[in-house]
């Protein structure tokens, strides 16, 4: 029996051994994949910052084009409004030297009485 007792305790060892083999190779090929998992995820990282970089200089590019787009369309309103103030100044300025002196001397007279509070009847101007 002792002969028995021997050969299942070899062959006992043996299987533990073969066990713990195969839970290294498991391990080894566990760490490998995740090496290969940490490296995958940093290349995705990378991508995404280069994506994502790449979106914000285009949305900067774009903005910095609309900013310019609306400083030019201002200004132009701009000069426009401005245009259209000089030539109803220009067109004031001509009316009133068209007027002779009577008329600018009784446009005063009624001023004045304006201010001092005694207006002349409209039919006298």
């Amino acid at each position: 029996m002792a002969t028995y007792g021997g050969d299942q305790s070899g062959r006992g060892v043996s299987e533990a051994q073969s066990k713990l083999n195969r839970l290294l190779e498991t391990e080894n090929e566990l760490e490998a994949m995740v090496k290969e998992a940490r490296r995958t995820a940093q290349e995705l990282v990378v991508a995404a910052r280069t994506a994502t970089d790449a979106r914000v200089q285009e949305f900067e590019s774009t903005l910095a084009d609309e900013d310019r787009q609306l400083a030019e369309q201002i200004a132009q309103e701009r000069d426009h409004a401005v245009d259209s103030i000089r030539v109803e100044a220009e067109a004031e300025t001509e009316r009133l030297d068209a007027l002779d002196d009577a008329a600018i001397t009784t446009l005063a007279r009624y001023v004045v009485d304006l201010l001092v509070g005694h207006p002349e009847p409209e039919g006298s101007r």
